[in-house]
């Protein structure tokens, strides 16, 4: 997923997942606001998906 301002993203924080909007999108930087913080991945994809209007995502496979 490429950065655009206003997206949602996810990354680990502090021992868990958190959930992050862009808010500064550069060709050389990016910065977001932090939302909130949530338990797992599968927790995080989810909710990705509902914030950026996706829908349900089919499948959740941890790659990492």
């Amino acid at each position: 997923m490429k950065a655009q301002v206003g997206r949602y993203f996810f990354g680990r924080h502090r021992s868990l997942w958190g959930i992050w909007q862009w808010d500064h999108v550069t060709e050389n930087s990016a910065s977001g606001i932090f939302i909130k913080d949530v338990y797992s991945y599968a927790e995080a994809v989810r909710e990705i998906y509902r914030l950026n209007g996706w829908g349900e995502p089919k499948n959740i496979n941890r790659q990492f």
